[in-house]
């Protein structure tokens, strides 16, 4: 569809100008880093003025085009390091469509996007490893995730949402994924535990604390 509403466009703008299928890629890109990531397809082509076209002219025509086909037009003049352009922008049911005017060169470059979607649902966060019914004698749930064995910060997904809702490193497990404390496994041996550690544990008595009360 975005390959037909660019090429209707350009019927219009600039009549000789031919818009292969090659412009239009075979698979979507990024467009928001998000959960779930959000795709696009985008097409880019440039082409050059025809002798008997001004820059004004296709500028015209092109606001004109979009104003037929009922899209939402933003006009733009831009400076740039080589050489200054004119943008008409169309906007249309997440549709947008640049017709970009070089007067100094005599280009013209249309570029479009389709809206961004996503291509599938939101990723379920795994299950936990172990719980209080299935850890190991001897052992007990990891204080850090509590049996999950992935990193409780991002769990196992290895990116965190930032306020923008947009995709960050996880800055606990450094998209490791894994609980940095268990390694996955959910799960502590007693016996290996730290002081430290276990303190963590109301229900386990320190030998030491109780030889020091003794």
């Amino acid at each position: 569809m975005l390959l037909a509403q660019v090429r209707s466009i350009a019927a219009q703008v600039t009549p000789a100008a031919v818009i292969p299928e090659s412009v239009l890629p075979d698979v979507p890109e990024v467009a928001e880093w998000t959960e779930p990531l959000r795709y696009r397809f985008a097409l880019r082509v440039q082409i050059g003025l025809d002798a008997d076209l001004s820059a004004d002219e296709i500028v015209r025509r092109a606001v004109e085009a979009f104003t037929t086909g009922g899209f939402d037009i933003v006009e733009e003049r831009r400076a740039g390091a080589v050489a200054a352009r004119v943008v008409v922008t169309g906007s249309r049911a997440g549709f947008r469509i640049d017709v970009r005017v070089w007067p100094a060169t005599g280009d013209v470059v249309y570029a479009g996007v389709t809206p961004a979607v996503a291509l599938r649902a939101p990723r379920a966060r795994p299950a936990p490893v172990g719980t209080a019914e299935t850890v190991e004698p001897g052992h007990v749930l990891c204080y850090e995730c509590d049996g999950l064995g992935w990193c409780p910060a991002c769990g196992g997904l290895s990116w965190v949402a930032d306020d923008a809702g947009l995709r960050q490193s996880c800055p606990e497990c450094r998209e490791q994924r894994v609980c940095p404390i268990c390694r996955s496994a959910g799960q502590l041996q007693i016996a290996r535990l730290r002081r430290v550690e276990r303190a963590f544990y109301p229900e386990l008595v320190d030998p030491l604390v109780r030889e020091d009360e003794s």
